[in-house]
């Protein structure tokens, strides 16, 4: 017997677009603007040293673990502090190498045919996004398909916990069986939605195995025929 859906939420990164890459980018020409600004080189340290900054600042201060963009600030802030004497200065610098990341950081590459399907989708059911993320759909282009956004920052919580998927079935006033969650990561977006009592479609165009002591959910590895495959498996 097919579930009965009434709306379709998606996860963004490695969901829509290769994200890696994209933030690769985003923190090389950063560092580039502000070593440039100050005049000097940075100790940026390797990517090990970058994670545990980062494990370090959330520590401080625990609403950093949802919220990217203060991370992002308190991070860049603490390699920049020595070159600043005025407070202020010192806050007007940093949001100015934020806004160069942020920016980078929405220059994203759709997959094929996303903008094809939720054209098509859009007009059959309601949808959502439900992201740890910070990507600006509006500046991507796409928020035109989406009735709504529920980001980590909106929910104070990060998937695999229940806020975002909560979030989305009050926000469609529906049963939880009744919204498909499509995101890419097994554990935030998967697991996430099958624990918050959602049906879950696995988008894996990366040919990953499925490696939870959970049953393996149905899955998607492009976007060329997925509104067929929900239409076949879904009923709406």
């Amino acid at each position: 017997m097919r579930a009965k859906i009434k709306a379709i939420t998606f996860d963004l990164d490695d969901t829509f677009w290769d994200i890696g890459p994209v933030i690769i980018n985003a923190e090389i020409k950063t560092r580039e603007w502000i070593e440039s600004s100050l005049d000097e080189e940075i100790a940026w340290g390797d990517y090990e040293s970058f994670m545990l900054l980062r494990e370090d600042l959330i520590k401080k201060d625990g609403r950093l673990a949802y919220d990217l963009g203060a991370l992002r600030r308190e991070s860049i802030k603490h390699h920049v502090r020595h070159a600043f004497s005025n407070e202020k200065q010192l806050d007007y610098f940093v949001e100015s190498a934020f806004e160069i990341f942020f920016d980078l950081r929405q220059k994203v590459t759709l997959y094929p045919h996303v903008k094809d399907f939720l054209n098509a989708a859009s007009a059959k059911l309601p949808l959502g996004i439900l992201t740890n993320g910070n990507a600006d759909v509006k500046k991507i282009g796409i928020d035109k398909f989406f009735k709504c956004r529920f980001t980590s920052l909106d929910v104070k919580s990060n998937k695999p916990s229940s806020k975002h998927f909560k979030k989305a079935v009050e926000f469609f006033n529906v049963l939880p069986e009744e919204i498909l969650h499509v995101g890419d990561d097994k554990i935030a977006d998967i697991s996430g939605c099958i624990r918050a009592g959602l049906n879950p479609l696995w988008f894996n165009n990366k040919s990953n195995e499925w490696d939870l002591d959970l049953e393996e959910p149905p899955q998607i590895s492009s976007w060329k025929n997925a509104l067929e495959y929900i239409e076949q498996n879904y009923e709406f």
